[in-house]
């Protein structure tokens, strides 16, 4: 199988981004889900969910904890938040023994699973991870969520503490082929321990999809890998000599963003995501959809890390990313063209 060139793989990518045109209505551009964000962490969630309308989604929700929920509805009015995941401290309020704080525990975890299981049919995409925190309560709450979106074989991306909850428990995306992973060094080298793939291998990315059995991993670093056990693209665009916090999360939501138009190119179905053409008479093959997806997120963050870092510098934040995004979505979709 031919190996898809850096040309042939843009203008795959321009397929994906929907067209602009006035007959269409809210929702057709993809409506994605932001699972994260509790007392300690309000922005991750919003940098992310912020991605996604900014490169073109129609609609961007937030599920977070009720310590996060005004913060980040403050930051924006464009974004839809709601205040279902419990947490420890919050519980820890209600003062009750302990046996009562466990059964309360119980009967939180078990309301604002219902709550947000209610919303899930309405999404293209699922992000689980950004801004979400360790505490016990949200996790246990946030793996029920996880199993909810599985059943509905909705596009899954994990990153963050998203990905941490996944090192205690690889079940929730082992065999499941619609998620996406998005580990940075640190993350991945847990990944690694976890599923006992040396980190030194040069294959380390493609054993550990080959031991989920399913998920595309994107590897992040100097430059981007994205694989799913056959194939791997590495997205080796400029972007930004500047790590700003917050990056990590524009690209998560991109990613999302992409994931839920990659349903919609060409009527793929969800359960067509992994489909692969085999490239027959010697023409590059057609990249699987998600992780055509994954690959086109981080494309999309690093040429709008690198342009705002022209205009920026070192006073570059990942807000300044946003700003650029609509630009370089406008430029993906015309490089079909060319």
């Amino acid at each position: 199988m031919a190996a898809p060139s850096k040309q042939e793989l843009l203008r795959q990518v321009a397929r994906l981004v929907p067209d602009l045109a006035p007959d269409k209505y809210k929702g057709q551009a993809g409506k994605i889900a932001v699972v994260g964000g509790c007392r300690e962490y309000t922005g991750a969630p919003f940098f992310a969910s912020m991605a996604a309308l900014k490169i073109g989604a129609d609609l961007s929700h937030v599920f977070c904890t009720d310590g996060a929920a005004t913060v980040i509805k403050g930051y924006s009015p464009e974004l839809i938040v709601h205040p279902y995941l419990p947490d420890s401290w919050q519980a820890a309020q209600d003062g009750h023994g302990a046996q009562q704080d466990e059964e309360r525990a119980q009967k939180r975890r078990e309301e604002a699973v219902a709550a947000v299981d209610a919303w899930l049919d309405r999404f293209d995409a699922v992000l689980v991870g950004p801004g979400l925190g360790r505490d016990p309560l949200t996790l246990a709450t946030v793996a029920e969520i996880m199993r909810g979106v599985r059943r509905r074989s909705l596009p899954m991306v994990v990153d963050a503490d998203g990905l941490w909850l996944v090192n205690q428990d690889p079940s929730l995306v082992q065999g499941y082929a619609n998620a996406v992973l998005t580990p940075n060094k640190v993350e991945f080298q847990r990944l690694a321990d976890k599923l006992g793939v040396p980190l030194d291998s040069p294959d380390a990315l493609q054993r550990i999809c080959q031991s989920l059995e399913g998920p595309v991993v994107v590897r992040k670093g100097s430059g981007d890998a994205a694989g799913d056990g056959q194939q791997v693209l590495v997205c080796d665009y400029e972007g930004s000599p500047r790590r700003a916090g917050g990056q990590g999360d524009v690209l998560s939501g991109c990613i999302a963003t992409f994931a839920a138009w990659a349903q919609r190119a060409g009527g793929a179905s969800k359960e067509q995501l992994h489909s692969r053409d085999d490239g027959g008479g010697g023409s590059a093959a057609e990249v699987p959809p998600l992780l055509l997806a994954a690959y086109a997120g981080c494309v999309t963050t690093r040429r709008a890390s690198e342009r705002a870092f022209a205009r920026q510098r070192r006073s570059m934040g990942a807000t300044d990313l946003l700003a650029e995004l609509g630009a370089v979505a406008d430029e993906l979709a015309e490089a079909g063209g060319s």
